[in-house]
């Protein structure tokens, strides 16, 4: 069973509002749910709206059938959402929402507790007591929550959508948050930024941490000078993160090869939005790849990540600042607005808690940054911590860091920083595979898409349709040892993307030579939704 909602209003109107105090008031409940949201680039007016399923089993993508509910907080939602209303479905009118708030003003002498009545009216559809309510409502709030119960039994649709409250020990994120807990369990002490949709609530993340934790935040005053804090940051002994969207990344494209020539640690957030340029900024599409795979001038390596879900991305994220100090490289953490923004819950005992931290080894006068080594890597240590002189340049150097022109050394030095990797090669982080080894045909996706297409194959797979999914975590570097166990040559190949180009599928073609037989590309701004992906994929497969 499941319950879907959506609530839909004008850019400060307060549907973000109802959408938190849900999905907050959703978890202390214990229930399984997915929220999602449509919003323009307004700080007021526009068309917004919000999408919240609720079931009795766990839900980590957009359905995309019918409503089961629709709320309107302004003119538009009737027009544009109530033809999707499924039969019998409910729908809350301007006048009745209006009627919520005028009561709530009249009550409690505030306009705004009426977002907190509509989510105790969604709450009584669902099955939720008012006594329940008032357990897990915010002090002060109980009385709000209990009216909105109140207009649901005065409509008579208390309990018409009764969903079970069914998850253990839910924990609530969204993927920023999810991505910034990573770091945080992967040592991450420095992140610096300019707040830029979807990256900007990375940013509030770590400035409310950084008041409690041992971490420094700095919004700076562009992206280019964000990128050479962190570099200095990391340079002077701590993990250090940079956060930013397409726009931004493209500023800071000479910092990123400076990390390259100097071979300093770093991990860059990207969460990508439509453009180019400006493009369509509180949208969502995985159109980045092929900048990021390629930023920066030069020739150095780098490894890119692009996780499918919460529990993934804080495995990452964590995994990333390890790999960073290791290698001594740019690392990069790509997401996209729906990821960024989507809020969901993982029970809590699944939630990897290990955290990691820098080593900072002290070393002798004798150091030298660079030293040609057998495996590519020379010793890294910061300043301060000895007598070793921790040097650095922009220019091509040579062991110690002083700038050379010499040809042959130039060569060994490239030589060496290309040679991480293939060690990089050998620990890649495999894909996620579900379904049968034998299917007929396979699903290829990275980033977000893993959750939906997943949830997308297995209803072919109940119909009777032999479908698998491979989902990459990993989209750089590539490896055979990646897919060998999956007899992919054997399948029919589909790739699921949210660009106009089927940028991973060019990967995989020219690292693995792995041609697709069909590219499944959505680049309108939205994400793909379940039933969407469903009926495409079923099209190709029946």
């Amino acid at each position: 069973m499941e319950f879907n909602v959506l609530i839909g209003g004008e850019g400060g109107q307060g549907a973000f509002s109802v959408e938190m105090e849900l999905t907050e008031a959703l978890t202390r409940l214990n229930y399984h749910f997915f929220a999602t949201k449509h919003y323009m680039s307004r700080i007021r007016g526009g068309h917004n709206f919000h999408m919240i399923r609720v079931a009795d089993q766990p839900v980590h993508a957009l359905n995309g059938g019918k409503w089961e509910m629709v709320v309107a907080l302004d003119d538009e939602t009737e027009p544009l959402h109530k033809p999707d209303l499924r039969e019998g479905g409910l729908f809350l009118s301007r006048v009745m929402t209006k009627e919520i708030a005028e009561e709530g003003k009249k009550r409690f002498g505030e306009i705004r507790s009426a977002n907190t009545a509509l989510v105790g009216c969604v709450l009584a559809v669902i099955g939720v007591a008012p006594e329940k309510m008032a357990e897990t409502a915010e002090p002060g709030k109980e009385e709000y929550l209990k009216m909105g119960y109140d207009f649901a039994a005065r409509w008579n649709i208390a309990g018409a959508f009764p969903i079970s409250a069914a998850a253990g020990c839910p924990v609530r994120f969204d993927g920023n948050q999810a991505l910034a807990f990573g770091a945080l369990l992967g040592g991450c002490r420095f992140v610096s930024g300019y707040p830029m949709t979807p990256a900007t609530s990375i940013l509030h993340y770590f400035s409310e941490a950084a008041r409690e934790l041992p971490v420094h935040f700095e919004q700076a005053e562009d992206e280019i000078a964000a990128i050479n804090m962190a570099l200095g940051a990391s340079y002077a002994g701590v993990r250090s993160m940079a956060a930013t969207s397409g726009g931004g990344f493209a500023l800071m494209q000479e910092g990123v090869s400076l990390a390259g020539m100097t071979e300093t640690p770093i991990v860059i957030a990207v969460a990508q939005r439509p453009g180019p340029a400006t493009g369509l900024p509180t949208r969502t599409e995985q159109g980045d790849l092929n900048f990021i795979l390629h930023a920066g001038h030069g020739e150095f390596p780098r490894v890119l990540f692009a996780p499918g879900s919460i529990l993934e991305t804080i495995e990452l994220a964590r995994k990333a600042f390890d790999l960073a100090d290791r290698f001594q490289i740019p690392v990069f953490l790509l997401t996209d607005q729906y990821f960024a923004d989507s809020v969901q819950v993982v029970e809590e005992e699944d939630i990897p808690l290990e955290p990691s931290a820098r080593e900072c080894p002290v070393l002798d006068a004798a150091y030298k940054r660079y030293r040609l080594t057998e495996d590519g890597i020379s010793p890294l240590t910061f300043p301060g911590l000895s007598d070793a002189r921790v040097k650095l340049d922009s220019d091509e150097h040579d062991e110690e860091g002083k700038i050379t022109e010499d040809p042959d050394l130039r060569k060994r030095m490239v030589d060496k920083r290309l040679g991480k990797i293939e060690r990089l090669k050998t620990e890649a982080v495999m894909p996620t595979f579900s379904g049968a080894l034998e299917s007929a045909a396979v699903i290829l996706c990275w980033g977000s898409n893993r959750l939906i297409a997943e949830e997308a194959a297995g209803r072919l797979m109940a119909e009777g349709i032999s479908v698998s999914v491979l989902h990459f975590g990993q989209v750089y570097p590539l490896t055979a040892a990646m897919v060998a166990p999956y007899r992919l040559e054997e399948k029919k190949r589909i790739c699921v993307e949210n660009n106009a180009t089927g940028q991973f599928a060019g990967l995989l073609k020219r690292e693995l030579g792995l041609a697709v037989d069909h590219n499944v590309l959505k680049y309108d701004g939205d994400c793909f939704t379940v039933e969407e992906l469903y009926q495409t994929l079923k099209s190709l497969l029946a």
